[in-house]
């Protein structure tokens, strides 16, 4: 049950960067240094609430802090391999965009998060209690 639902974490992680990351660029920005800080920014912040929804999720389930690391390495994972074998075994045009998308997203944004994900996990651990 642990395995199951951390991989649906990772899941459920990549789908909310990837969609909140796609909103994001929709928005036209036309200086590129405003632009580029405006990402980052909002790439911390979607670390860090993510980071307090899985922390309170663990709580209520009684996983420990540790953990939060397995959900991330499992969500790199499940973000750079399974869109690529995806691609292998449906070649439809359609489907091979939105995986693409997914890659692109887990490498532009999936990578950040992760890291800033863990370096929450670890600095905040000991003063959040």
């Amino acid at each position: 049950m642990k395995k199951f639902v951390l991989t649906l974490l990772a899941i459920f992680e990549l789908l909310f960067y990837t969609v909140f990351m796609v909103l994001l660029d929709n928005i036209p920005i036309t200086y590129k240094i405003l632009d580029l800080l405006v990402h980052f920014i909002s790439l911390i912040v979607v670390a860090f609430v993510f980071y307090l929804l899985i922390r309170l999720l663990f709580k209520k389930i009684k996983y420990l802090k540790k953990d939060i690391y397995l959900v991330v390495v499992i969500n790199l994972m499940v973000s750079l391999i399974l869109p690529v074998i995806l691609m292998i075994i449906i070649p439809s045009d359609s489907v091979s965009t939105f995986l693409f998308l997914i890659l692109v997203s887990a490498f532009y944004y999936g990578i950040l998060i992760n890291v800033f994900i863990s370096l929450f996990n670890y600095f905040l651990t000991k003063k959040l209690g």
